[in-house]
């Protein structure tokens, strides 16, 4: 059986890179690359700088 690489939960619902995940963990490594990818955009001028994601934080 599966186990959730983060937290050990049975109930994985997603592999990530290979590894299994609950769908807690899964979406906080998700919204993590999506807030990082959105800074880098944001940095190399592909978005709008009226976007605050800088005082992001996962709760």
């Amino acid at each position: 059986m599966l186990k959730c690489s983060a937290c050990g939960s049975t109930r994985v619902t997603v592999l990530i890179n290979g590894k299994p995940y609950c769908k807690y963990c899964g979406t906080k490594i998700l919204r993590t690359h999506l807030v990082r990818t959105l800074l880098n955009m944001k940095r190399e001028g592909l978005i709008t700088s009226i976007i605050n994601i800088e005082n992001y934080e996962d709760s």
